[in-house]
């Protein structure tokens, strides 16, 4: 059963994931409020949706942390509807989770998108760098680490762009059935069942694992 009295924070809420993912967080009932992370606090007039700053966060019990990349103007909405909301940066990471976690915040789903090199080299399999590290040391009673396959760059402006893109486009042809690109709707279901069935420790979901948080539960488990 829901516990309507819990607030959630959506720190990244940009692009069509975010969208995705603040939409499926406000509309599961789950939560009381909902709260996006913004430059300054506002009412955007949505009910249970309020914005908040890092230094102006309200009491906290859980977080959905969606890093992007900031060069790459395409991860915004092309109609700004996502203008009012931070977009993180993988170096804001650890920064967040610390101010989310001194707001109350003990569970955690981090959606991290992956190069698909790295996925099927299973490099991937425990927490990497630095940030992930970071919120592993947090005192944080559940880390869950979603890795979607990396979208490639919307542009290719230059010689080394271009030969990356083509080599991307090698690695997605090469990529297993069993690892799908999972389309955002569908990720935003996922990371939000991966917060319902949080439990205790850190667990790692590469991408051919995501999609298997919309299985049914087993009887007693």
């Amino acid at each position: 059963m829901a516990e309507m009295a819990r607030t959630a924070l959506v720190a990244g809420a940009v692009g069509r994931l975010g969208e995705a993912l603040l939409n499926r967080v406000l509309a599961s009932g789950d939560y009381r409020t909902v709260v996006a992370l913004a430059q300054a606090p506002m009412a955007l007039g949505v009910r249970g949706l309020a914005l908040a700053s890092l230094v102006d966060l309200p009491r906290l019990d859980d977080v959905f942390l969606l890093p992007s990349d900031s060069r790459d103007p395409a991860v915004r909405s092309f109609h700004g509807r996502d203008a009012p909301f931070v977009q993180v940066d993988a170096l804001q990471v650890e920064a967040i989770a610390q101010a989310a976690c001194q707001a109350g915040a003990r569970r955690l789903v981090l959606v991290a998108p992956t190069p698909v090199w790295q996925q099927m080299g299973g490099l991937h399999g425990g927490l990497s760098g630095q940030a992930e590290l970071a919120l592993a040391a947090l005192p944080l009673s559940s880390l869950t680490v979603l890795r979607p396959v990396a979208a490639s760059a919307s542009r290719a402006s230059g010689l080394v762009e271009r030969i990356a893109a083509f080599y991307t486009s090698l690695q997605l042809l090469a990529m297993p059935r069993s690892m799908e690109i999972i389309p955002s709707e569908k990720l935003a279901r996922c990371a939000l069942e991966a917060m319902r069935r949080a439990g205790d420790g850190v667990r790692i979901f590469g991408a051919d694992r995501i999609s298997t948080l919309l299985d049914p539960v087993p009887e007693g488990a």
